[in-house]
């Protein structure tokens, strides 16, 4: 643990307390404005707060805060790219998935020239990419150091129907993961989970529907399949089976009911047996929808479910 340095001086003193890393300072008001003095150095551990202030500040000291210091991850962090916006004509907004910081919105210079098409391909949406950046804990919106591709896609963006998907779940983990915290589990799952999809050839039509409920897991609101028995009806308010008929209108009936516990018992190497036409696809999607937008504040509804829905029509 850092240790707060004491100046023991005659003069007015000023005690300075750095929020970024809990340490005090007691200095003399030439040390303040930059100069060098001797120091005595004090253990947290030997007494509180509140004894150290007492014991050590005079009547006449004076206290101050000092902003905290951006911290520097030195260290290449692994992120998944959920959503860019255009600032200026020579800035970008960057909403980064990051393994060990969560959600970062960051602020990049578009490329231009030759690098152009090249570098674009890292703020695509769903893109793995490493970052390294100083840290302002106060900022909205941060400045990477560097950025590059982390892992590139082989299939993902070229593959129409993939791309149709790619897109969707783009959008979509963007409004559910908006506000997520740190969570290496959640981060490893997508990464895992958009890696199978990559590299899958056939059968993985309903990936989205399975990715998405057993999303739910990581969100805090994942129905336990469990609970289901024949006939029961879906509360999605409250994310429960339950044998009578809700009260209100957010429900799924018992014929639609039945395939959330099949679904949520599968994984995508599993998923195959279950044969849905694209009608039904389409209405797995807007259920789940609005599952989420029950569960999320402000989640709305998504432009690119239209786009998916004419892909996966048949």
């Amino acid at each position: 643990m850092d240790r707060p340095c004491l100046n023991h001086d005659t003069k007015k003193r000023f005690l300075v307390i750095c929020g970024c890393k809990g340490t005090a300072k007691i200095v003399t008001h030439q040390t303040f404005q930059g100069k060098k003095c001797k120091k005595v150095q004090f253990s947290w551990k030997d007494c509180s707060l509140f004894s150290f202030l007492h014991y050590f500040c005079a009547r006449n000291t004076v206290f101050y805060t000092l902003s905290a210091k951006p911290s520097t991850l030195n260290s290449p962090m692994h992120g998944l790219v959920l959503h860019t916006l255009r600032y200026s004509d020579s800035q970008l907004i960057v909403d980064i998935f990051t393994e060990s910081a969560g959600t970062v919105s960051f602020l990049v210079r578009a490329p231009r020239g030759s690098r152009a098409s090249a570098k674009a391909s890292s703020w695509q949406p769903l893109s793995l990419v490493e970052i390294i950046w100083d840290h302002h804990p106060r900022a909205s919106l941060q400045k990477p150091r560097e950025l590059s591709l982390w892992q590139p896609w082989r299939q993902l963006p070229f593959v129409p129907d993939k791309a149709a998907m790619a897109l969707f779940l783009g959008e979509f983990l963007y409004r559910a993961l908006h506000h997520e915290q740190e969570n290496p589990a959640l981060f490893q799952y997508l990464v895992n989970a958009l890696q199978w999809l990559d590299e899958a050839e056939k059968s993985y039509v309903n990936f989205h529907i399975v990715l998405l409920l057993h999303l739910t897991r990581f969100l805090g609101f994942m129905p336990l399949a469990d609970d289901w028995h024949e006939g029961d009806y879906f509360d999605m308010m409250a994310a429960t089976f339950c044998a009578a008929q809700p009260l209100h209108p957010h429900f799924i009936g018992p014929a639609e009911a039945a395939l959330v516990p099949k679904f949520l018992r599968m994984d995508f190497r599993t998923m195959r047996p279950v044969g849905l036409n694209g009608a039904q696809r389409n209405r797995a999607l807007q259920l789940i929808t609005e599952f989420y937008r029950l569960h999320i504040p402000e989640f709305p509804a998504l432009r690119s479910l239209e786009v998916l829905a004419e892909v996966f029509s048949v």
